[in-house]
C-alpha cells in the first residue's frame, strides 16, 4: 500500500482508473510549482527558458549513459548548469535574453546529437522526456513534485522580493549577482523536474500560458501571481477531465494545453472588450 493511497481514494468520486487519479494529483502539484516560475519567466521575457532547458535532456541523457551516472540525475544537473550559463551570457556577454536562449538551445541540442552519435543507447527514454505522458506518472515522480512544491514555498517566502526584482529589473542586483543566478537556478530546476514528469510540451505550456493569462487580467504584482496559480490549476484539471470524457478521448497533455490557451483567449477578449467600453 502506497503512502499516497488515501489521497488517491479521495479522487475515486471523479476518476475510477488509478492512473487518472495519479495524473490529477501530479498535475495539481506541478501547477503549484510552475505557476510561480511562470510568473518570473514571463516577467523576465524568458518564456522559452523551460523549452530550452527541457530540450537539454538530449545531452543530459547522453552524458549520463556515457559517464555511467543515473540519466535522471545527469539531466537535472546538466539543466541546472545550462540555466546558470544562460544567466551568465545575459549578464557578462550582455546578450539579450532571446539571443542567450537561442545560443544555449542550439548548443545543447548539437551536443546531444554529437554524443548520441557515439552511443545510440542514449536515446532510450528520450521520447518520454520530449513528448511526455502524464497518464504514466509514477508515485516517485509525484513525491518529487511534492518536494519541489515545498522548495518553491520556502524560496518564495524567503526570497520573493529578490526573485521579482531580478525578473522585473535585471540590473537591480547586478552588482551582487545574487538575484539573477538564484532566478536562473530556480527556473532551471523547476523546468527540468516538470519536463521529467510530463514532457517538454506540457511543462512549457503550464509554465507560460497561465502566467500570460494572469498578466492580462492582473491589476497588481500580487494578483498576477495568484491569477497565474488559479489558471494553472484550472487548465490542468479541467483539461485532464475533458480528455477523459466519452466521445473525446484525446491526448491528456494536448487537451490541457488547448484548455490553457482557451483561457488565454478569453482573457484577451475580455481585455479587448473592456478597453472599448
Amino acid at each position: 500500500m502506497s503512502a499516497l493511497t488515501p489521497l488517491y481514494d479521495l479522487l475515486t468520486v471523479v476518476y475510477e482508473p488509478l492512473f487518472m487519479r495519479r495524473a490529477a494529483v501530479a498535475l495539481f502539484l506541478l501547477s503549484l510549482a510552475v505557476s510561480g516560475a511562470g510568473v518570473l519567466a514571463v516577467s523576465r521575457r524568458m518564456a522559452f527558458f523551460p523549452d530550452t532547458v527541457g530540450h537539454s535532456a538530449l545531452a543530459g541523457l547522453a552524458l549520463g549513459v556515457l559517464t555511467g551516472l543515473d540519466p535522471q540525475v545527469a539531466v537535472v544537473f546538466f539543466g541546472l548548469g545550462l540555466g546558470l550559463f544562460i544567466v551568465f551570457l545575459s549578464r557578462k556577454a550582455q546578450f539579450s535574453n532571446d539571443v542567450s536562449l537561442a545560443l544555449v538551445f542550439s548548443g545543447a541540442v548539437a551536443l546531444g546529437i554529437a554524443l548520441i552519435s557515439r552511443d545510440p543507447r542514449a536515446t532510450a527514454g528520450l521520447s518520454r522526456w520530449l513528448m511526455g505522458d502524464v497518464l504514466t506518472v509514477s508515485d516517485s515522480e509525484i513525491v518529487a513534485l511534492g518536494v519541489l512544491d515545498v522548495i518553491s514555498l520556502v524560496l518564495f517566502l524567503t526570497h520573493y522580493n529578490r526573485l521579482i526584482l531580478a525578473a522585473v529589473f535585471p540590473a537591480g542586483l547586478a552588482a551582487k549577482g545574487l538575484g539573477d543566478y538564484l532566478f536562473g537556478a530556480y527556473l532551471a530546476v523547476v523546468s527540468v523536474l516538470a519536463v521529467q514528469a510530463v514532457g517538454v510540451l506540457l511543462a512549457t505550456a503550464l509554465l507560460v500560458t497561465p502566467a500570460a493569462t494572469g498578466r492580462l487580467l492582473a491589476a497588481s504584482g500580487r494578483s498576477f501571481f495568484w491569477l497565474a496559480l488559479v489558471f494553472s490549476v484550472l487548465a490542468a484539471q479541467l483539461g485532464l477531465f475533458i480528455s477523459f470524457q466519452p466521445g473525446i478521448n484525446a491526448s491528456a497533455g494536448a487537451t490541457i494545453v488547448l484548455t490553457g490557451l482557451a483561457f488565454l483567449g478569453l482573457a484577451s477578449f475580455s481585455r479587448l472588450f473592456k478597453g472599448r467600453i
